[in-house]
């Protein structure tokens, strides 16, 4: 397993009003991306289930040079929260260049801890908990991405899909994150050539991450 700690090398570019939705903003690498497009000049709206963090982002991204800075404190995994944060990006903006997605569900801890105990399938084969995970972190992804594309293609905007090497290559006890990540995968995939083909100039990149050590995995691993 890869592990690195999180950190970004400022670019020269610019994105100075370039409009920005950012899922899972509350800590770890939603957080810093948001520190990094407000830094560029951008436009960012961010999400997470923590109305108080995203507060305390919101502030720190205005102070680091964000031209606006907005926020949607909800659950990515209800259909009515994904609506809500693209009809917020539509309200703010008026249009959307980048959408980001980078959140995952609060059962997240619970799939780290099977891990931990080495609890594979057979032993423990918790379907609705996969379903669950599976509506958060896959099908959210593919909703919010359903609905912002109206607006992506009138900016010849740009998806970016924060995924793990666990999308790539199978890992025992995890079954979780693989059938997640090679999902995502798949769709993406599948999605960036069928807008190739229609000849709609959206751009689909597909970021595959090695375990990156935020807060959330310090503390499942009892680490400071």
């Amino acid at each position: 397993m890869f592990v690195t700690n999180i950190g970004f090398a400022l670019p020269t570019v610019s994105l100075r009003g370039a409009t920005v939705a950012i899922t899972g903003c509350s800590t770890g690498i939603g957080e810093q991306m948001a520190y990094q497009y407000a830094r560029l000049g951008a436009k960012i709206l961010i999400t997470a289930r923590r109305e108080n963090r995203l507060k305390e982002v919101v502030a720190k991204a205005m102070s680091l040079g964000a031209q606006e800075a907005h926020y949607v404190a909800g659950d990515m995994g209800k259909a009515e929260d994904c609506e809500r944060t693209i009809q917020t990006a539509k309200d703010k903006f008026g249009h959307l260049d980048y959408l980001v997605l980078n959140h995952v569900g609060s059962n997240l801890g619970s799939v780290h801890k099977k891990i931990l105990m080495g609890r594979s399938w057979d032993q423990d084969p918790d379907v609705d908990f996969f379903v669950d995970y599976l509506n958060v972190n896959l099908v959210s992804y593919v909703r919010l991405t359903s609905l912002a594309l109206p607006l992506l293609k009138e900016s010849s905007g740009h998806i970016v899909v924060i995924s793990s090497i666990l999308g790539k290559v199978p890992w025992p006890n995890d079954g979780f994150h693989c059938t997640n990540n090679f999902a995502l995968d798949g769709f993406f995939s599948s999605l960036r050539v069928e807008l190739m083909k229609a000849q709609h100039e959206v751009s689909v990149t597909f970021a595959v991450l090695g375990l990156i050590w935020t807060p959330r995995i310090a503390e499942t691993f009892q680490v400071g």
